[in-house]
């Protein structure tokens, strides 16, 4: 992208913690992103998974770059309307900064990359909390994976286990959980104990920045679903301050 010709004073009155030296040490890496990389994207992640998210930047360090930080900090790098904006229409990418978003910064072909992750999804086991996505049932009979010491943990799951001639199995049929379900830590702990996976590792593209232009590449439904999803979220990734 073309440098920015102005030269800015950054308030960093708004952030907090970390230390104005760093807050600003860090504002400098993501406008130096800017400059850098041809194409900025505007994502949100389902099902977040750290490692996964590792994996995907060590993939495309040559030609990418992954922020997850605070949204606070973008914003002020960004900046905050048409006058101080670092590179021109930058400023509207900033004010779509809402919730549990990430930026990708890149080089590579937006066709390409687009498609990329409208296919990406790695399979994962599901959190508490999250929705269960389908019914899992477990039919009555013994469980041959498990020694008779895991019967104990498994009654404190919930689940309908006895011992017979010392082998663990279930005296009914049982449903582990109910798709549409809000999965509790038991439900979610037997869900991995009996390896099924229900959540799925995304990236969803939200926005495209390029040569001054910002495109919306998703449904303004799609857009509301998230914002809503997101309204009890703090305005903040997981992840480090500098987010990288």
């Amino acid at each position: 992208m073309p440098k920015s010709k102005r030269a800015k004073v950054i308030s960093l009155t708004k952030t907090k913690s970390a230390g104005r030296a760093g807050k600003a040490v860090n504002i400098e890496r993501i406008q130096k992103s800017c400059d850098d990389y041809a194409t900025i994207y505007l994502y949100s992640c389902a099902n977040l998974r750290t490692n996964r998210l590792k994996e995907l930047r060590s993939e495309m360090k040559d030609d990418s770059q992954f922020y997850m930080g605070k949204n606070t900090l973008a914003k002020v790098a960004f900046g905050h309307s048409k006058e101080t904006s670092y590179l021109p229409g930058l400023d509207k990418l900033s004010r779509e900064m809402k919730g549990d978003v990430g930026l990708l910064f890149t080089n590579k072909n937006a066709d390409e990359l687009e498609q990329y992750f409208k296919e990406y999804s790695e399979l994962d086991y599901a959190r508490a909390g999250s929705i269960a996505t389908k019914t899992v049932t477990r039919n009555k009979g013994p469980c041959p994976d498990f020694p008779s010491s895991m019967y104990e943990p498994l009654r404190k799951l919930h689940l309908p286990v006895i011992l017979n001639k010392g082998k663990v199995e279930f005296e009914e049929d049982h449903n582990i959980c109910v798709e549409g379900d809000t999965l509790t830590p038991e439900q979610a702990q037997a869900l991995k104990l009996f390896e099924h996976k229900l959540a799925s590792f995304q990236i969803q593209l939200l926005f495209r920045y390029r040569e001054g232009t910002v495109t919306q590449l998703v449904s303004d439904d799609v857009l509301a679903k998230l914002e809503d999803y997101q309204k009890h979220k703090i305005d903040k990734m997981d992840g480090d301050d500098d987010g990288y």
